[in-house]
């Protein structure tokens, strides 16, 4: 377009001179040839003086959009780092006071733990703003990314544990969950993985129970919500409207020193609860622990809502979930097609009654074409599974 304009601008003021010059001379208003070329080069001269002036001013204009391009962008990346640095001072605050109570002799190991979240929010800093069309960029797969071997138990496994937290060596996976039949993705779950040294991955079934035991789970806790809230942050900034699953272990749902500092967290951003879902077990909603309604509790009135999955029992207390906020139910598909081919009677109610409520239903774990067809006979809209799309690897953290 530039060129163009810079074609046209240069062929009239050409065109121009030579008309001029032309019709003088033929018009009898200068006899002599000399003075009518004269006039016509006075006529060019001219001509490209201004053009010349008008491409410095066009070129001034376009340097100072770039630049308050730039400065826009940097803006955008400064505030990040502020909010980054916010979000991680309260949350490892919040932690520090836990470990402190619940495990005085690892208490500087935790809370060093804690502080590696610094690392991402100097990440954040030096990333392009450029994916517009996406809150992230995916990378390379769970199934497909190299494990841990099987043989590294006990000590080890803490060892490699601790030493993931305290060199970032923490990802965050996402895996979609679909409308269906369309399997457009509208809201995503989000998953913790820990890397050793050589960029191997711990499988979450061998480290999750050591990192239970040992009171780590609540720094892994930890490290995936402050990365669940940058997530919807980037994607609310951009306008995307999806949703994020962010799993909270009973762990640190019962942890009477974290969770007010985090409910106090989220006191200060409640503009995160229209994408920011937290998921816990079936198992722990119908545990009734004290602590854990009351922590639910307030969050919900906040506006957060909640997600329940691990579901293996369909005697289901609709009324009860609408009390606590609860906004999506997880079926597992080997759960949902056996209860629909067993008591399918009962699936219908407890689906109707979901959705009755304003709860939506999600089967996931599906994994066969044959799975979704079966399902779909039934109804379901909302899917999740490696059907869909297998975990993978979030870049835009």
């Amino acid at each position: 377009m530039y060129m163009l304009i810079n074609g046209v601008f240069t062929l009239s003021y050409l065109s121009t001179a030579v008309i001029v010059g032309f019709g003088v001379h033929r018009g009898g208003i200068v006899t002599d040839p000399t003075a009518a070329i004269a006039i016509g080069v006075g006529i060019l001269l001219l001509g490209a003086m201004l053009h010349q002036s008008a491409v410095r001013s066009m070129r001034d204009k376009m340097m100072v959009a770039a630049i308050a391009k730039v400065e826009r962008a940097q803006k955008r990346i400064e505030e990040d780092v502020a909010s980054s640095r916010e979000d991680i001072n309260k949350l490892a605050t919040a932690t520090e006071q836990a470990m402190r109570k619940s495990a005085p002799d690892d208490h500087d190991n935790i809370v060093a733990e804690v502080r590696t979240l610094e690392t991402p929010v100097r990440q954040i800093s030096d990333q392009p703003d450029d994916h517009e069309e996406s809150p992230f960029s995916l990378a390379v797969d769970a199934a497909s990314a190299p494990t841990v071997s099987d043989d590294v138990v006990g000590e080890k496994l803490l060892d490699l544990i601790r030493d993931a937290l305290n060199d970032n060596r923490v990802d965050i996976y996402l895996q979609p969950v679909v409308s269906l039949p369309q399997r457009k993705p509208g809201y995503y779950e989000t998953y913790s993985r820990l890397r050793d040294a050589n960029g191997a991955l711990l499988e979450p079934t061998k480290y999750i129970g050591v990192a239970e035991s040992t009171g780590l789970i609540t720094a892994i806790d930890n490290n995936l919500l402050f990365r669940c809230v940058q997530l919807v942050r980037k994607s609310q900034r951009r306008k995307l409207d999806f949703g994020f699953f962010c799993n909270i272990s009973h762990f640190t749902l019962k942890d009477t020193s974290f969770f007010p500092e985090f409910i106090e967290f989220m006191q200060e951003n409640t503009d995160l609860a229209e994408n920011l879902i937290f998921e816990f077990a079936q198992s722990d909603l119908e545990a009734h622990d004290r602590s854990i309604t009351s922590n639910l509790g307030q969050l919900g009135e906040l506006g957060f809502r909640f997600s329940v999955d691990r579901v293996e029992n369909l005697d289901i207390d609709v009324e009860e979930l609408v009390k606590r906020r609860v906004s999506f139910v997880k079926i597992g598909a080997t759960t949902a097609l056996k209860a629909l081919s067993d008591e399918a009677l009962q699936f219908y109610r407890v689906k109707n009654a979901l959705e009755r409520s304003g709860i939506q239903l999600i089967v996931e774990k599906i994994e066969e074409e044959e799975q979704l067809v079966d399902l779909l006979d039934y109804g379901i809209n909302l899917g999740q599974g490696y059907l869909f799309g297998t975990p993978r690897l979030s870049r835009e953290i």
